[in-house]
């Protein structure tokens, strides 16, 4: 009953994270146009769509970007693309071919052409836009479907045997809203080495919002045993983000861990990020702080009871390890806060390469 209190809360969260900003006005749009008639369509084609055959195109060595694609329109964040127009291509990794407006352009200017691509070329789809492709957590799930492979280490400093933790998890996007994943665990805790669970599972995004900076999604996923000590297990999931202004983001989930051999061992997980973006260039450090609240349906007795609800903290940090920020490292630790038994520490270190933007060694 108490886990369904806390999920009814953040579902009336999620409905108030809600709000956002005015939509670009028609003055805006048709100076965007402008600006893109003038400067862009000689390599990007009149309705965003280069021709491979053209002269131009042909003497640059390299297919330009192709706007009207709605799949690759929606995939970045705009932050992206003003960095790419103001600085240049290499300014992301990307061609020499793509000049710098910084010097030609005002910055109005490129707002107004960044938000005719987006809208007028873009138009009205489905995809999550890539505003809303925020920071992952150690913790706390994703709403934003993705194209990206993650290895996860998890470090336990506890009594006796410490214990490390690797995950393998592949995630690919599919149509325009939902996500298919593929995750696979191994534990090492000193005395024993074996395979975890296998989880495929699914997600699909509830709504999204790209000038609101908002994206609601849920989830589920099957932890298959790999060994005869594990058991399965069913893990549902809610996952919201929500872009506070141009220095904060949110994000924030609810997750069922239900054994569906001893519900004894179930529980319920809530938590919740806050990033700081600071910057728009992906290749820098940014610092988070999360909190997680883990609710065991079986608390036990005597000098073994558990608290109701176990608190830990985990300050973080993203690292943007290339230019593109595609490829990133995510490295914290995790303090438990009371209920201390559990374990003394955890150190978590996350390999992400979003493999959409790129290769391994591009965007260096």
């Amino acid at each position: 009953m108490e886990t369904m209190k806390v999920f009814r809360v953040l579902f009336s969260l999620c409905l108030l994270l809600q709000f956002g900003h005015a939509a670009a006005g028609s003055d805006e749009l048709e100076r965007g146009e402008a600006v893109f008639s003038s400067h862009c369509v000689s390599c990007h084609g009149a309705a965003g769509q280069p021709d491979p055959e053209s002269a131009l195109v042909k003497a640059l060595g390299v297919v330009p970007a192709n706007f009207s694609d709605k799949l690759f329109n929606s995939r970045e964040p705009v932050s992206d693309w003003k960095t790419v127009v103001t600085d240049g291509g290499p300014a992301l990794g990307f061609s020499e071919m793509m000049p710098a407006f910084g010097g030609v352009l005002s910055e109005s200017d490129i707002n107004a052409v960044l938000a005719y691509v987006k809208t007028g070329i873009g138009g009205e789809h489905d995809y999550p836009d890539g505003d809303l492709n925020l920071f992952l957590p150690l913790r706390t799930k994703k709403a934003f479907p993705e194209d990206e492979w993650v290895w996860k280490q998890r470090y336990s400093g506890l009594d006796g045997d410490d214990a490390w933790k690797n995950t393998l998890e592949y995630e690919f996007r599919l149509g325009t809203r939902a996500q298919g994943i593929l995750e696979v665990t191994y534990e090492d805790k000193g005395s024993t080495s074996e395979f975890g669970h296998f989880e495929p599972g699914f997600k699909y995004v509830l709504k999204h919002d790209r000038r609101a900076g908002f994206i609601l999604a849920g989830a589920a996923q099957i932890g298959v045993p790999l060994n005869n000590d594990a058991h399965w297990e069913f893990l549902p999931y809610i996952a919201v983000g929500k872009v506070i202004n141009e220095g904060l983001t949110f994000q924030g989930s609810g997750r069922l861990k239900l054994d569906l051999e001893d519900s004894d061992h179930s529980s319920a997980e809530f938590a919740g990020v806050v990033h700081w973006t600071y910057t728009s260039l992906p290749r820098n450090v940014f610092p988070a702080l999360e909190f997680v609240a883990e609710v065991p349906f079986e608390r036990g007795t005597g000098a073994e009871r558990k608290d109701a609800v176990q608190l830990s903290m985990l300050p973080q940090a993203r690292i943007g390890l290339n230019k593109r920020g595609n490829i990133a490292l995510n490295v914290g630790v995790e303090l438990p806060l009371n209920d201390t038994d559990r374990y003394d520490w955890r150190g978590y270190v996350y390999f992400i390469w979003d493999f959409a933007d790129g290769g391994l060694l591009e965007g260096w």
